[in-house]
């Protein structure tokens, strides 16, 4: 059974692992590894290569098009076909839901890195989103001398995790000094200043930590989507064919959610891949084991409903970090005989 993997990240590493006969097709030979991300930011002495861990694809091509009648695939590279194919491309981040933020935020990719590290010291930073990311980010700009503002929609930050999480993660950038705004809707962002329904923050530089959703792609292709996220089953078969699954955070049940973080993208992946091969019908049941964040020097950690703040919740990230590399290391060692020179 010939079986091709789009896209290369959390969810592709744990698909081409667990199935090494699988094609895994990406236009790049790294994956980001995002908490090392932060740390260049905070830490201008890194590299962001630092960040950028080296992985192997059997095809490195970018997707164009995927022809369902003929099962196929159309990349820069030419056409590859399939018997089963897993859509695990990943997320966007989209600026345009924001009055002025296309052209006076910076957004949260590799390219914009370099810009983040260049900011006049001193200066002012808001930050657009109290998710994982948006609480990150403020603790790492803030201990590099930054006036910090978080912004969060919702009456709390990370809505998502438990409220002793968010009262925690809270409290943590409030030590190190961080200006926090609740319940502020951005209307608008300009040159200097966010409109928010809270006032108007003064400010130099703006970062989008939110708006993330599944990749354009994913509607260009005719799936049936929900904010560029295509539907699948309990199984994770596509909700239009079902020689087609969809793993990681280009996916969503089309009755409930999908959480997008790496934890659940990886678990997505190998079942996918799977009920792909094997038939096996497993249903998919996303957990999330742990979650830590990253507070300036603390960190803080939520173990299903506990929150454990200090050295257990630091050596639960490292361990999740060095984990990760460890299965791209797997992954690179194993023979790539579509691999192209």
């Amino acid at each position: 059974m010939k079986v091709v993997i789009l896209g290369g990240g959390f969810a592709g590493i744990s698909a081409k692992l667990s199935y090494p006969n699988s094609i895994l097709i990406d236009e790049n030979d790294f994956v980001v590894n995002t908490p090392k991300l932060v740390e260049v930011i905070e830490n201008t002495d890194l590299e962001i290569s630092h960040a950028l861990i080296h992985r192997k694809v059997d095809l490195k091509a970018r997707v164009l098009k995927v022809d369902f009648k003929e099962k196929e695939v159309i990349t820069t590279e030419g056409k590859v076909k399939f018997d089963k194919l897993i859509i695990s491309l990943g997320y966007e981040q989209d600026l345009s839901k924001i009055k002025g933020a296309e052209k006076y935020a910076i957004g949260f990719t590799v390219s914009s890195i370099e810009k983040i590290r260049k900011f006049r010291e001193g200066s002012t930073v808001t930050i657009l989103g109290g998710g994982a990311l948006g609480i990150e980010l403020a603790g790492a700009l803030k201990k590099r001398g930054f006036n910090v503002n978080l912004i969060e929609a919702e009456k709390r930050l990370v809505p998502y995790l438990s409220p002793n999480f968010s009262t925690e993660v809270q409290k943590a950038l409030e030590e190190l000094g961080v200006n926090i705004i609740l319940n502020g809707k951005v209307d608008e962002v300009k040159e200097n200043e966010v409109i928010t329904t809270q006032g108007v923050i003064k400010t130099d530089y703006t970062i989008f930590s939110a708006g993330f959703s599944g990749p354009k792609i994913i509607k260009e292709l005719g799936l049936t989507n929900k904010n560029n996220r295509m539907l699948v089953d309990e199984y994770l078969r596509s909700v239009d064919y079902e020689f087609v699954y969809g793993a990681g955070d280009c996916a969503n049940f089309k009755n409930g959610f999908i959480p997008q973080s790496a934890q659940v993208a990886s678990q997505a992946g190998s079942v996918a891949i799977k009920n792909a091969v094997e038939d096996d019908n497993i249903v998919f049941k996303p957990n999330q084991k742990a979650i830590v964040l990253k507070v300036g020097d603390e960190y803080i950690g939520l173990f299903k409903n506990s929150v454990i703040r200090g050295a257990l919740s630091k050596l639960v990230k490292i361990y999740a970090v060095s984990s990760f590399e460890s299965r791209v290391s797997k992954l690179n060692a194993l023979s790539f005989p579509y691999l192209q020179t």
